[in-house]
């Protein structure tokens, strides 16, 4: 085969991967949930709550794609989480409040449990004032169960022992305040922390009570590269903490890469996400035989 010939059939193949790229980009993989099933193991966690299996969800930037959505709640559901956590960005414009707040209310419903979630950074640009993102959040937790944890905790008992659950503020943005999420929190205790971007992991790992941590915003870098990974990050750490599990001293982190899209509807090897993770207090060596 001379050369011009094989150069017409490079560029013939080349603008055939690159067209059936854009359809999966555009079209398929935006639709295509992975659900990524973790096990974490961390000492400290309390043994009343071994075992825990937790569902995270991050930056739904909440469309109205009912069959996406309906997927989305067979999941969670099927999965018989214990917790769910939300790690920000649940709506990007305010014509979709009342089907995102519909969507919440089903996620509730249809999992029994308790839904956590904060805010993230898209918040922020849709409500442009504290009484506007206080009504959004009222709006949350009256009419879709869910609670909200804006640089403040709560906790869950089971058997006298504590579950600490320490929500911040949007950290991308600057909102995040770790004095006010972790107060009362005591240092001894086993905190789940949840917060939108990476942006606070080295200062979080620095919390003694900070022992697994949860975020979304990258979107996994949202169009990955073989042998590349991510392109771009919106992060001070930029593709550092793109998407996966980090540890950093004593601290666990995971970035989880969300269900949504921002600025261009693509994904291109980087599926939607939704997340199990199950936290247990002892590896299976440590366990007595029965």
């Amino acid at each position: 085969m001379d050369r011009r010939k094989t150069a017409e059939l490079a560029g013939v193949l080349a603008a055939g991967v690159g067209a059936a790229s854009l359809v999966d980009g555009f079209l398929i993989e935006p639709f295509h949930v992975a659900v990524v099933e973790l096990e974490v193991t961390l000492p400290e966690l309390p043994r009343a709550f071994d075992g825990i299996r937790i569902l995270q969800l991050s930056d739904l930037h909440f469309r109205r794609k009912p069959r996406l959505q309906a997927r989305l709640l067979a999941l969670a559901s099927a999965g018989t989480p214990d917790l769910v956590v939300i790690t920000g960005d649940l709506i990007d414009r305010e014509r979709d409040i009342d089907s995102c707040l519909a969507f919440l209310a089903g996620l509730h419903a249809r999992t029994r449990t308790p839904v956590v979630t904060v805010p993230g950074n898209w918040e922020h640009r849709v409500f442009s004032t504290k009484a506007e993102i206080a009504k959004w959040y009222a709006r949350v937790r009256s009419e879709a169960g869910a609670a909200v944890l804006i640089n403040e905790s709560m906790f869950f008992r089971r058997a006298d022992e504590l579950f600490w659950v320490v929500g911040t503020d949007d950290p991308y943005f600057g909102h995040a305040d770790l004095d006010a999420s972790f107060k009362g929190v005591p240092d001894s205790a086993f905190a789940l922390v949840l917060t939108h971007a990476p942006e606070a992991f080295e200062e979080l790992a620095e919390r003694p009570a900070a022992r697994l941590v949860l975020a979304g915003h990258t979107h996994g870098g949202q169009v990955r590269l073989p042998f590349i990974g991510a392109l771009r990050v919106p992060s001070r750490y930029g593709t550092r903490f793109a998407h996966g599990l980090f540890k950093l001293g004593d601290t666990v982190f995971y970035v989880n890469a969300g269900i949504g899209t921002s600025h261009l509807p693509v994904r291109f090897l980087c599926r939607p996400e939704l997340t199990f993770i199950t936290v247990k207090s002892r590896s299976p060596d440590e366990l007595s035989p029965q």
